[in-house]
């Protein structure tokens, strides 16, 4: 018998909803959404425990690291991979940043967890706001070594990260993305206002 033929690809089209008044689908689904919210913000904290559990001393991790990575690039921060899950599920990358670099303004397109290995690093946060898509800055607070902190997926949790000391700055970054997506599949830029 011969093989079944497939079918021509094609997008599939996608109606998007008004953005002043849910359609009766969106009030259906708002448990649901409302669940999953619960459920991925559970999901973060369960994430952060375990990293902070899970790791061993921050000086052993920054020894993995070739020696000519903890110089930086006067380029940008750079990273460097340690682990790859098999299963694409995740990637560790170690992120060094030289005094005064900075990562762009950002949502998530992935779940991403980090924890300052070394020096200390400034992150900026800001609040989306739908019906002016941007993020207005809303605040921000100093990591220090052994601080963990997890950003789920999505517009929820929008910041910049950076070193604002006058050292180098080590930090170790999970990320939700096989290690091939990390330039692509992370950062979700975002227009922002001050």
């Amino acid at each position: 018998m011969p093989p079944c033929p497939v079918p021509p690809y094609s997008e599939p089209s996608t109606r998007a909803a008004a953005p002043v008044v849910p359609p009766p689908a969106a009030a259906l689904l708002a448990p649901l959404a409302e669940a999953l919210d619960a459920l991925l913000s559970r999901g973060a904290d369960t994430i952060a425990d375990t990293i902070a559990a899970s790791l061993g001393d921050s000086e052993s991790i920054i020894a993995a690291l070739p020696p000519d990575a903890l110089l930086g690039d006067p380029g940008g921060y750079t990273r460097h991979l340690l682990y790859a899950d098999p299963l694409g599920r995740f990637s560790a990358m170690a992120l060094v940043w030289r005094p005064g670099q900075h990562s762009p303004v950002h949502g998530h397109r992935a779940w991403c967890a980090y924890r300052v290995l070394r020096g200390t690093l400034s992150e900026r946060h800001y609040a989306w706001e739908p019906a002016l898509q941007r993020a207005r800055f809303t605040g921000s607070v100093e990591r220090h070594p052994d601080d963990t902190f997890t950003v789920p997926a999505g517009l929820r949790h929008i910041h910049s990260l950076g070193n604002a000391g006058d050292g180098i700055a080590v930090s170790l970054h999970i990320y939700g993305v096989n290690h091939d997506h990390i330039a692509t599949g992370v950062n979700l830029p975002v227009a922002f206002t001050q």
